[in-house]
């Protein structure tokens, strides 16, 4: 047994991770996969498309308390972009909730064309695309997002030098899930929230350079050591009475966990995952 570490990056259940795993990378076959009605189908993020829903109320927390400010902190100082592209932006809450310039533009694609008809529905002031992005003829942002992506996509490096032709900076959220209750992961197709891979910080900042991006600042976070978490916890606790899943027993080891994670940090960071924050641009040498 384990947390469920889901794809917007946060530790919110646990989840049974028995099955193996090897070397970190995908053991399912992927070349026949229809990524795009995987996700339209998806259990989580059909949930997240539910206005009110216990998930979409908890990826608008996430976005609010974790990704947006751990990536906002990552641009120049005193600098506000005024285009802004986030490719992978599900149900778009977090291109929707990033800053832009008063003359600003926010532009979200997404391989689902069920979570691009929920985001236009919720987010009119924000321009949405169904499809690839590399079929996307609008260069020249400022800023390009890849949060919680790369970890679900067959070829990370192509695909993140690709994503990099289209702007300035880029902007990564990667979960790293090095750690010991991801030990035992099944990762690929059939991973509970998608991820085809697990990251180590070494191959999360070999995966920019490979991708011919020189990193300019990163920063490694736990969720755990914030207060998202709890933040989260409060909200299943006002959907279901209690803040976290499973019987008597279940809530209580979880809480046990939680608290020895936090009253120690050196076991918290090795039991749970992070994530990396980072901002690249194409090296001048490639």
């Amino acid at each position: 047994m384990g947390y469920l570490f889901v794809s917007q990056g946060y530790l919110i259940e646990w989840a049974d991770m028995t099955t193996t795993q090897t070397n970190g990378t995908s053991q399912n076959d992927t070349a026949a996969v229809d990524f795009a009605g995987l996700y339209d189908d998806h259990v989580e993020y059909s949930a997240r498309r539910v206005r009110g829903s216990f998930e979409q109320e908890k990826v608008a927390i996430e976005v609010a308390a974790f990704k947006v400010p751990n990536l906002v902190r990552l641009l120049p100082r005193g600098w506000t972009p005024r285009r802004v592209l986030e490719i992978g932006c599900a149900t778009g809450e977090l291109i929707a909730a990033f800053p832009v310039a008063p003359d600003g533009h926010r532009v979200g694609i997404d391989i689902s064309q069920s979570n691009i008809s929920s985001a236009r529905e919720r987010f009119s002031a924000v321009e949405f695309h169904a499809g690839n992005f590399t079929n996307l003829s609008m260069p020249g942002f400022d800023c390009v997002i890849l949060s919680d992506i790369l970890e679900h996509v067959e070829d990370d490096v192509r695909f993140l030098a690709d994503a990099a032709c289209l702007g300035e900076y880029v902007l990564v959220n990667l979960p790293l899930e090095d750690n010991w209750i991801n030990r035992n992961r099944n990762y690929g197709i059939d991973d509970a929230s998608g991820h085809l891979r697990k990251y180590s910080l070494e191959q999360g900042l070999d995966l920019l350079k490979h991708a011919g991006l020189d990193v300019l600042e990163y920063h490694r976070i736990w969720a755990h050591e914030t207060t998202v978490l709890r933040e989260c916890r409060q909200l299943r606790h006002r959907h279901f009475g209690a803040e976290y899943s499973g019987g008597t027993a279940a809530r209580v080891l979880k809480r046990m966990v939680m608290q020895l994670a936090c009253a120690f940090p050196p076991i918290g960071r090795r039991l749970f995952p992070s994530n990396l924050f980072a901002i690249a641009q194409k090296s001048v040498n490639v």
